[in-house]
C-alpha cells in the first residue's frame, strides 16, 4: 500500500480535487474519511458521482478506516486520503500506522483570525489543536504545505508548526 496524498478539505472530494488533485495523485482508490459524510447517503452518492473514472472510491468512517487499515484491505494499493480535519489523519497514523508522507491543506472552514485561529492564506485558517495535529504529522515524516489548487505555488508549514 502506498499514500499518493493526504488532502485537508472542508468540502471533501469536490470539483477541484476530483479534477485535478485526484488525477495528480495517479493514486488506484480515493478514500474520503469522515464520520457524518459515511452516514450520510446522499453525500456518498455525490462522491460516487464526482469520482474519476476508473478510480475506486471508499467513503467510510474514521474507525472503519483504521479497521481495514490494520487489516491490510488496501495491500498493493495506491491510496489518496481526504480529510475535513488534520486530526483524522493524525488519528490514522497513531491507530494503525498509516505511512503518510505528504499533507495538502487545500481548504478549511473559514473562522476569523484571533485567539488560537491563525490565517494561512484565503482558504486556510488553523486554530490550535489543527496546528498540534499537522506539527505530530511533520513529526512523523510528513512534508505538511497549504495549496488548493495545483497552479498554485505550495506554502511550506513548517514556521507556523515548529
Amino acid at each position: 500500500m502506498r499514500i499518493a496524498l493526504s488532502r485537508i478539505d472542508n468540502r471533501l472530494l469536490h470539483g477541484v480535487v476530483a479534477t485535478q488533485w485526484a488525477p495528480h495523485t495517479g493514486a488506484q482508490r480515493i478514500m474520503v474519511v469522515d464520520d457524518e459524510t459515511a452516514g450520510n447517503e446522499i453525500a456518498k452518492s455525490s462522491m460516487r458521482l464526482a469520482r474519476p473514472a476508473g478510480t475506486a472510491i471508499s467513503i467510510i468512517s474514521l474507525e472503519t478506516a483504521l479497521e481495514n487499515f490494520r487489516a491490510n484491505k488496501y495491500a498493493g494499493q495506491s491510496i489518496f486520503i481526504i480529510a475535513r480535519e488534520p486530526g483524522t489523519l493524525r488519528a490514522l497514523v497513531e491507530g494503525a500506522g498509516v505511512p503518510i508522507k505528504e499533507v495538502d491543506v487545500g481548504a478549511t472552514a473559514q473562522r476569523e483570525a484571533g485567539g488560537d485561529v491563525v490565517e494561512v492564506n484565503r482558504r486556510v485558517t488553523l486554530d490550535a489543536l489543527e496546528r498540534s495535529d499537522l506539527r505530530y504529522l511533520a513529526d512523523h515524516g510528513a512534508r505538511v504545505y497549504a495549496q488548493y489548487l495545483l497552479s498554485e505555488k505550495p506554502q511550506p508549514l513548517d514556521d507556523l508548526l515548529s
